[in-house]
């Protein structure tokens, strides 16, 4: 009966990430610019190349986006909190990133197989990881 329960809290707080991160998107959806302001005599370029340079991200970062954050933004399940030193240190320790790949690409405890992303090939999921690595 508590086996169940626990099962049980776990699936539904899985849920409560998933809609929340959901309801994020929609929300930055709406509030996003809905146009450009434009100086008479200033080059389009100039426009063009600021707007691609604030919507730059860093490799793998689409990944974790869209399949990785909802565990490991938190820690849910154990699953080590985005570049936080102390979740990652004892899973680094002697252990290459090829290493941690075999790992994400057959699953780990909690973590299925390529987390959920089954159209991810294994430079994805090598740049996702590294995105997720502390920065030191």
């Amino acid at each position: 009966m508590r086996l169940q329960f626990f099962i049980l809290l776990f699936c539904f707080s899985f849920t409560v990430y998933a809609c929340d991160e959901v309801r994020q998107r929609e929300m930055q959806l709406r509030i996003q610019p809905v146009g450009e302001v434009a100086v008479q005599g200033q080059a389009q370029a100039d426009n063009k190349a600021i707007s691609n340079a604030t919507t730059k991200k860093e490799p793998g970062q689409e990944t974790y986006e869209q399949y990785c954050i909802v565990c490991h933004r938190d820690g849910l399940a154990g699953a080590p909190k985005f570049r936080n030193e102390q979740d990652w240190k004892p899973r680094l320790a002697g252990r290459k990133l090829n290493d941690l790949l075999a790992s994400s690409i057959k699953g780990l405890n909690a973590m299925p197989a390529k987390g959920t992303c089954i159209k991810c090939n294994d430079d994805d999921l090598k740049a996702a990881i590294s995105y997720m690595l502390p920065k030191s």
